[in-house]
């Protein structure tokens, strides 16, 4: 049978390659954060307003909530979705998702890596299929919404705000930004679409190329999806660690261009701003991504990831205590009826 959707008790185009998926997830966050770090005067705070208003959509609360929330007062969930168009003309895939929770008040944070094959319950089609398709499957102009409510019935978590994000100037984010300093797990080679590069073990700076090659790698990983998640998210904290170090107003002007056609959320400019003093609070800790943990299985035909649900219990544990809910999480069916 399907699976139970959540309860309400508490009332709560071009042709693109599948190895930029999760770049532009690095994109999306680098705007987040940026934005909110980079308040250098009127033209400048003008133009993060401007770029922000832009990329803003309006959504209701989650139906996990009794009560409204606000980014940077209150506990909240961000999801984070990673854009892929295949083909000219596809609506695209969510192929990047992650789940970030923060509360404000007792600086705790976590990040979620959910695999794009993870079988779940897609409410916009009445049963199960992989979470990346919630987005296709989503009303036109609510396709994010698609996947925020896909995400809630794997977890059981209320999904408050979401940033989307296309590959469109990743490499130019970078290199905007001077470069990112990330840690090479282990020696590979990885070809660019210009050249083949060199990655050793250790503290290596890279250029967005270098960057683009060292986020796409999967192949060469003996952890596959898992590693390669890693090193989003290695990436993904350089990124956040240049944009909030910035002190140039035209590197901040030239981001914010960069950054600000290709990025949708609904998070306000002023919620953008109030990251500012939360993210340098945390700025020096270890947060350790979360992986869900999941195992393939073929159904008619198809290839999944099962989730384990003694894998959903646990990070559903860890992020309702940040959230401060623990225990009014309901519980969801993860079965493959």
């Amino acid at each position: 049978m399907n699976q139970q959707k959540p309860t309400r008790q508490r009332r709560r185009r071009r042709k693109r390659s599948p190895f930029r998926r999760l770049i532009r997830f690095v994109a999306l966050i680098a705007i987040l954060f940026f934005i909110s770090a980079a308040s250098y005067g009127g033209y400048l705070a003008y133009k993060i307003k401007a770029n922000a208003d832009k990329s803003y959509v309006d959504t209701k609360k989650s139906d996990l909530r009794m009560d409204n929330v606000k980014l940077g007062k209150d506990p909240v969930t961000i999801l984070l979705i990673g854009i892929e168009n295949y083909q000219e003309g596809d609506v695209g895939r969510a192929d990047v998702i992650k789940l970030i929770t923060i509360n404000p008040e007792t600086k705790e944070a976590a990040m979620v890596n959910i695999p794009r094959d993870t079988r779940t319950y897609l409410s916009s089609i009445d049963r199960k299929d992989k979470i990346n398709h919630s987005y296709a499957y989503g009303k036109k102009g609510e396709r994010e919404k698609a996947v925020m409510e896909a995400t809630e019935n794997l977890m059981g978590i209320p999904i408050d705000y979401f940033v989307s994000t296309n590959f469109n100037g990743f490499e130019d984010v970078v290199d905007e930004l001077g470069g990112i300093t990330v840690d090479v797990p282990f020696d590979f080679k990885q070809g660019s679409f210009k050249r083949m590069i060199t990655f050793k073990k250790g503290p290596m700076k890279m250029d967005g190329e270098e960057a683009l090659a060292f986020v796409r790698m999967r192949k060469q990983d003996p952890r596959g999806d898992i590693g390669r998640n890693e090193r989003e998210s290695e990436a993904i904290r350089a990124i956040m660690d240049e944009a909030i170090s910035v002190r140039s107003i035209t590197k901040a002007d030239n981001v914010i261009d960069q950054l600000g056609n290709n990025v949708k959320t609904n998070i306000t400019t002023t919620e953008m701003f109030a990251m500012r003093n939360f993210y340098k609070t945390i700025k020096n800790k270890e947060i350790k991504p979360i992986q869900l943990e999941t195992y393939p299985e073929t159904i008619n035909g198809i290839s999944y990831e099962i989730p384990r649900d003694e894998s959903i219990q646990e990070i559903r544990k860890k992020l309702s205590k940040i959230l401060n809910i623990e225990d009014e999480v309901p519980k969801t069916d993860n079965s493959n009826e």
